[in-house]
């Protein structure tokens, strides 16, 4: 099931305690319509009942769509330096719900989830949207690779994230975004045609593949953030 607790908040823009209703877990497969919401950016986000401004939760719960093998945990873009130590404890997590130490019924369940962790609402948007178009994220990550490596003007910093945010025929359309806020700094659209090529291309790509298959962080940011 998805779960809730309301918590008192400070409106960011004019600091009044807001009562939030803020979730703990999401079963997808209970409730359709928060996955819409989350693809929609519209999920955990309401107006403050003083000033009316609009503000959105940090994330920080477990996701689970069954239906199509997706298990995320969640975090604040900001919890993103601590990807190793939250990675090893998602892992742990997973085997506990439906790995070796989980009951029969729950490890028959496991066996067709994938499990993945995602920092702040827009890389939990991508793997929710990944998923949907059948797009696999370790080439898709791989992808977002060669765009960078082909490009002079990528507003690459340690603000940024370059996610997939639409899939519109042969075209998959990224936006550079800032992770603490959700600002676009850019958008740009790659052919579908790159991406089946790097999907394909089992030799050049397979040392940066193998830094991220098998992981349950799969995001180039691992490949590019250091190691504590």
């Amino acid at each position: 099931m998805s779960l809730f607790k309301n918590v008192m908040l400070p409106c960011p823009a004019c600091g009044e305690q807001v009562e939030f209703e803020a979730v703990s877990s999401v079963n997808a497969d209970r409730r359709p319509d928060l996955r819409d919401s989350i693809l929609a950016g519209t999920f955990q986000q309401q107006p403050c009942p003083k000033c009316e401004v609009p503000f959105r939760l940090d994330p920080q719960f477990m996701y689970l769509d069954v239906g199509r093998g997706q298990w995320i945990a969640v975090h604040p873009f900001g919890y993103l330096g601590d990807w190793e130590s939250l990675e090893e404890r998602a892992r742990a997590s997973f085997e506990r719900s439906y790995g070796a130490a989980a009951p029969q019924v729950a490890r028959d369940l496991g066996a067709g989830l994938q499990p993945r962790m995602a920092f702040g609402w827009h890389a939990l948007a991508e793997k929710i949207l990944a998923r949907e178009h059948k797009l696999n994220d370790v080439d898709l990550e791989l992808t977002k690779m060669s765009v960078l490596r082909d490009s002079e003007q990528a507003p690459l910093t340690a603000e940024t994230e370059m996610r997939l945010v639409e899939v519109k025929g042969d075209s998959l359309i990224f936006d550079w975004v800032v992770g603490s806020n959700g600002e676009v700094a850019q958008r740009l659209t790659v052919s579908r045609a790159l991406y089946d090529e790097v999907a394909g291309d089992r030799s050049g790509w397979q040392a940066l593949r193998d830094e991220l298959d098998g992981r349950i962080f799969v995001d180039m940011q691992r490949l590019m953030l250091p190691v504590a």
